[in-house]
């Protein structure tokens, strides 16, 4: 089965920022791979996987077309970030971490975990301020 990403972020330019959200992830490098490479079919330049409890964040250098140009950035606690507890069914998960890159948009100085600041501030606000935050499929 093809990889479908579960958020979305775009602009009329095109897809900038790509989000899978699970409750756990039994094969890290699997999923990896698969947003890695749906990241270089896209040309987006900002990938994350994220958990309730880490993220991992990818940055495309668009120096190939393959995903070895796509490299881990940073992986995070994100314990810190969440106001009440994820939820534990994916689909929940999903429009959890939705609603959260949403507020982000709407306020994006929004009070975030000091280690988070950072990264946050540097690739994923560029692309949710000025992108459309949409779910990629059904839930």
């Amino acid at each position: 089965m093809a990889f479908q990403p579960d958020i979305l972020v775009t602009t009329p330019e095109g897809v900038t920022l790509v989000i899978e959200a699970k409750v756990t992830l039994p094969d890290l490098q699997r999923t990896e791979q698969q947003l890695k490479q749906y990241m270089i079919n896209m040309q987006c330049p900002t990938g994350v996987l994220i958990t309730p409890e880490r993220m991992w964040l990818y940055r495309d250098s668009f120096t190939s077309r393959s995903p070895e140009s796509v490299r881990r950035v940073g992986e995070f606690n994100v314990k810190s970030l969440w106001g009440q507890a994820p939820p534990t069914q994916d689909a929940r998960f999903e429009s959890f971490v939705q609603r959260l890159f949403e507020d982000l948009a709407k306020e994006p100085s929004k009070a975030i975990p000091d280690d988070l600041r950072e990264p946050l501030r540097e690739y994923i606000l560029p692309a949710v301020i000025s992108g459309n935050v949409r779910a990629a499929h059904p839930r």
